[in-house]
C-alpha cells in the first residue's frame, strides 16, 4: 500500500463545545499533519480539508503515502585511534559499533578527510507502512490537543475536550487498524441522531462528505455557516427587512447544528419599548437568534432562529421558539424597569464595593481620580470641562444595575440610556457610552469630544495605576488589558491633534494616583516607553515604515500628534531624489561626530572656514535654518523636509572637497562643529540618517 491516497480521521463525540470546535479541529490537522510530513508520507500541510460538527472533529489529508520510501542512512563510528588497537585489531568499541550497525567489522569502510580518519558504513532502512506509523503519531496529537477543559471518562486514562463514541480511519478505500479511547476505529460514521441515527458506512475516504450529507448532517462548518446566512437572508427579505448576523453569532450557529434550519419568528411589540441593544443581547446570548430591523433600520419585532431538525411542521417549531423567547425578553424589560427605580447618580455610592485593584481601591475611587484627570484631557482635547466632569461622576453608575451586570457587554451602553432617563443632558449621556472606545482594536474612537477626554483620562489612570500596582503585562498575560488601554491612548491623543504629550498626560495622571500608590520618574519613564511602543506598532499598521518611525523617535520629542505628522512627512520625504544623499551624508556626519566624541551645541568659528566648500555649506544653512525656523512654527513639516532638501548640493559638495578629520585640531573642530549644527537642523524632525539601515 505505498500508493498515494486521501487520508481520512473523524473522531465522534459527545456534543463539543461551538466556540471550541475550530480550534480542536486545527489542533487536529496541525499535529497529524505535521508528523506526517516530518514521516515523509505527505509533502505539505498546507491541503489539509477541516471539518467537523458539534458531534465530531474531521479532517481528509490528501495524497497521504501508504508506505515510506526506503533510506540509506550514513553512520559514522569511532576514530581510528579508538577503533584499532596498537597491532591494527579492532578494539571493542569498534566491535560495538559494528554490532549496532548489524555488520562485521571487516564490512565496515574508513571515512578520511583533512581532520582525520574514522569508521563508517551505509544502512538500508526499509521505510515503514503508514499503519504501522499512525498508532503513534495518533496519540501524541491527541496528548498535545489536551487542554484545562479536557475531561477523562469510564476507566480510561486518555483525556478530551468530550468523551469519545467511535472512530473512523480510512486510507483511500482501506480502514486503517488503530485502537484509543477503548475504541477499534472503523469505517462507519454516525448519522443526524433524528433524520438519520445509526451507523453509516464510508466507502472511501473522498466519498466522507456525501455520505453525511445523505444522513443529513453537513459536515463543512464553511457550508453551514453559509447556509445559515443564505436563509436567514433570505427569511428577512421575503418579510421586507434586515437580519442583523453578528459574524461570531453565525460561527456559533453554525458550531452547533448539523443540518441548520432557518425560521422566522415574532414577538410582542410592547418590548420595542425597552433599548434595542439589550433585545438584541438577549435574543444573541439566551437564544441564540439573529434580530432583524426594518427599511428605517428600527428593531423589528421579530427573530431569526436555527434549528437543527427540518420540521413536517415548521409553525410548531417556530412557535416553540417564541414561547422561549418571550420569558427572555421579559426579563430584560423587568431589568430595565427596576433600573430606572432610581437614578443613576444614585448608584454612585455602591461604586465603593466593587474592587478595581487591590492596591488601587474601588471603581469608587477609579471614578474619584478620573474627575480630577479631566481637568487636565478635557481642556486638552477641547472638551466642555463641565460636561467631561459630569460624565466623569456619572461613567461607572451603570455596572451596578441589574441589567449590565447580566449583559457585561452593555457596560456603557445602558448608562447613556440610564443617564437620558434620568434628563441628564445630551453630551453627558453621549460622553458615558463613548469613554469605553476604542473597545477593541479597530474600534471608532468616541464621536465627541467629552467621551474622548474621558476615555483618555480612564486609560491613562488604569494603564499608570496597574503598573505602580506592580501588575505590569508579562509575556502573554495582560489581565487588566494594558497593551489595549495603552494602544487607546495613543490613538485618542494622535487623533485629537492635541498638544499634550503623553510625558504631561502621565504626570497629570500621576498627580491623582498620588494619595493611592507611588509614582517616581523611573516608573513614569518605563511606562511612558511602554505606550511609546504602542505608538510604533500603530504608526507601523498606518503604513509607516519601519526605517522611518525609528527615525522620527530619534528626533525631536512632542505630541502624539506632532510624531505621527513628522512620520508622514518623512514618509513621504522618503521618495524625494535628494533623500538617499542626504541620508548619507547624515549618516557620515553621525559616525564622524561620534568618533570624535561630540555633541551638538559647538560653536563654528566663522573665521576658520577658509574652503570654499565649508563657506558654502555655512551660507547654505543660514538660508535653509530662516525657511525651517518658519515651516516648524506652523509645524509644516513637509515644507520643513523641503527646505532641508536644499542642503544636498552644498553638503555633497562639502563631503567631496573637504577633508573633515585633518591633523590640525582647530580646523577639524570647527568643520566637526559645522556638521554637528547640520545634524541638529534635521533631527529637529527626524534622525534621517536611521532611513538608510
Amino acid at each position: 500500500m505505498s500508493e498515494r491516497a486521501d487520508l481520512l480521521i473523524e473522531i465522534g463525540c459527545e456534543e463539543l463545545p461551538a466556540g471550541q470546535l475550530h480550534s480542536q479541529v486545527d489542533l487536529l490537522a496541525q499535529g497529524l499533519g505535521s508528523r506526517l510530513a516530518d514521516a515523509g508520507l505527505i509533502e505539505n500541510t498546507d491541503d489539509i480539508l477541516r471539518l467537523g460538527t458539534p458531534r465530531r472533529l474531521a479532517i481528509r489529508i490528501p495524497a497521504v503515502k501508504g508506505r515510506q520510501a526506503d533510506q540509506v542512512l550514513e553512520r559514522k563510528g569511532p576514530a581510528d585511534n579508538v577503533a584499532l588497537d596498537a597491532d591494527g585489531n579492532p578494539t571493542k568499541a569498534a566491535e560495538g559499533f559494528a554490532r549496532s550497525v548489524g555488520k562485521a567489522f571487516d564490512e565496515l569502510e574508513w571515512l578520511e578527510n583533512d581532520q582525520g580518519r574514522w569508521l563508517f558504513t551505509r544502512v538500508e532502512q526499509p521505510g515503514k507502512a503508514l499503519a504501522e506509523l499512525l498508532p503513534e503519531m495518533f496519540d501524541a496529537t491527541i496528548r498535545s490537543m489536551a487542554g484545562a477543559r479536557s475531561m477523562r471518562w469510564s476507566d480510561r486514562d486518555e483525556r478530551f475536550l468530550r468523551p469519545v463514541r467511535w472512530l473512523l480511519i480510512l486510507h483511500g478505500d482501506t480502514p486503517l487498524e488503530l485502537e484509543y479511547f477503548g475504541l477499534q476505529a472503523g469505517a462507519q460514521t454516525r448519522g443526524h441522531r433524528i433524520h438519520a441515527p445509526g451507523w453509516h458506512p464510508v466507502s472511501d475516504a473522498g466519498a466522507y462528505e456525501s455520505t453525511l450529507e445523505a444522513a443529513s448532517v453537513i459536515v463543512d462548518p464553511a457550508r453551514r455557516r453559509r447556509q445559515i446566512i443564505e436563509q436567514a437572508n433570505r427569511l428577512a427579505g421575503e418579510a421586507g427587512l434586515t437580519a442583523v448576523l453578528d459574524d461570531a453569532l453565525v460561527d456559533e450557529v453554525a458550531g452547533l447544528t448539523e443540518w441548520p434550519v432557518a425560521v422566522m419568528g415574532r414577538f410582542d411589540e410592547d418590548f420595542l419599548q425597552v433599548p434595542e441593544e439589550a433585545l438584541i443581547s438577549s435574543l444573541e446570548q439566551h437564544q441564540k437568534s439573529f434580530a432583524l430591523r426594518d427599511d428605517a433600520g428600527r428593531l423589528a419585532p421579530h427573530f431569526i432562529a436555527v434549528a437543527n431538525i427540518e420540521s413536517n411542521e415548521p409553525e410548531l417549531m417556530t412557535a416553540g421558539f417564541e414561547r422561549v423567547i418571550r420569558p427572555r425578553l421579559a426579563d430584560a424589560r423587568f431589568f430595565w424597569e427596576q433600573d430606572r427605580r432610581s437614578a443613576l447618580a444614585d448608584k454612585r455610592e455602591r461604586l465603593d464595593a466593587i474592587l478595581f485593584q487591590e492596591r488601587l481601591g474601588s471603581i469608587g475611587d477609579k471614578v474619584r481620580r478620573l474627575e480630577q484627570l479631566v481637568e487636565t484631557t478635557a481642556p486638552a482635547l477641547d472638551a466642555s470641562i463641565e460636561t467631561t466632569l459630569r460624565a466623569a461622576v456619572l461613567c461607572k453608575c451603570d455596572l451596578v444595575t441589574e441589567m449590565v451586570g447580566e449583559f457585561p457587554e452593555l457596560q456603557g451602553i445602558m448608562g447613556r440610556y440610564y443617564a437620558l432617563a434620568d434628563g441628564e443632558p445630551k453630551g453627558v449621556a453621549d460622553a458615558i457610552e463613548g469613554h469605553y472606545r476604542p473597545r477593541h482594536a479597530g474600534d471608532a474612537l468616541a464621536a465627541d469630544p467629552a467621551g474622548r477626554a474621558l476615555a483618555l483620562a480612564d486609560r491613562l489612570d488604569t494603564v499608570l495605576g496597574v503598573f505602580a500596582a506592580g501588575q505590569k503585562p508579562k509575556g502573554g498575560k495582560d489581565p487588566f488589558a494594558l497593551r489595549r488601554a495603552a494602544l487607546g491612548i495613543v490613538r485618542l491623543l494622535g487623533d485629537s491633534g492635541t498638544t499634550l504629550t503623553l510625558r504631561k498626560s502621565l504626570e497629570a495622571a500621576a498627580r491623582a494616583l498620588q494619595d493611592t500608590v507611588e509614582v517616581d520618574g523611573e516608573l513614569l519613564d518605563e511606562v511612558e516607553q511602554f505606550v511609546f511602543e504602542r505608538l510604533r506598532s500603530w504608526a507601523a499598521e498606518q503604513g509607516m515604515e519601519t526605517n522611518t518611525v525609528h527615525a522620527v523617535a530619534a528626533g525631536e520629542s512632542g505630541s502624539v500628534a506632532d510624531f505621527l505628522a513628522r512620520a508622514r512627512a518623512v514618509q513621504q520625504f522618503a521618495d524625494d531624489p535628494a533623500m538617499a544623499s542626504l541620508v548619507a551624508a547624515n549618516k557620515r556626519a553621525s559616525n564622524l561626530l561620534k568618533q570624535a566624541g561630540l555633541e551638538s551645541g559647538q560653536r563654528i568659528d566663522r573665521r576658520l572656514l577658509g574652503e570654499a566648500a565649508e563657506s558654502g555649506l555655512v551660507e547654505a544653512i543660514d538660508a535653509t535654518e530662516a525657511r525651517l525656523d518658519e515651516a516648524m512654527e506652523r509645524a509644516d513639516y513637509p515644507a520643513a523636509l523641503a527646505a532641508l532638501a536644499q542642503l544636498r548640493e552644498p553638503v555633497d559638495t562639502f563631503f567631496d572637497e573637504v577633508m573633515v578629520m585633518c591633523d590640525d585640531e582647530a580646523l577639524k573642530n570647527n568643520r566637526l562643529a559645522l556638521l554637528a549644527h547640520l545634524r541638529s537642523l534635521f533631527l529637529r524632525v527626524a534622525d534621517v540618517a536611521r532611513l538608510g539601515r
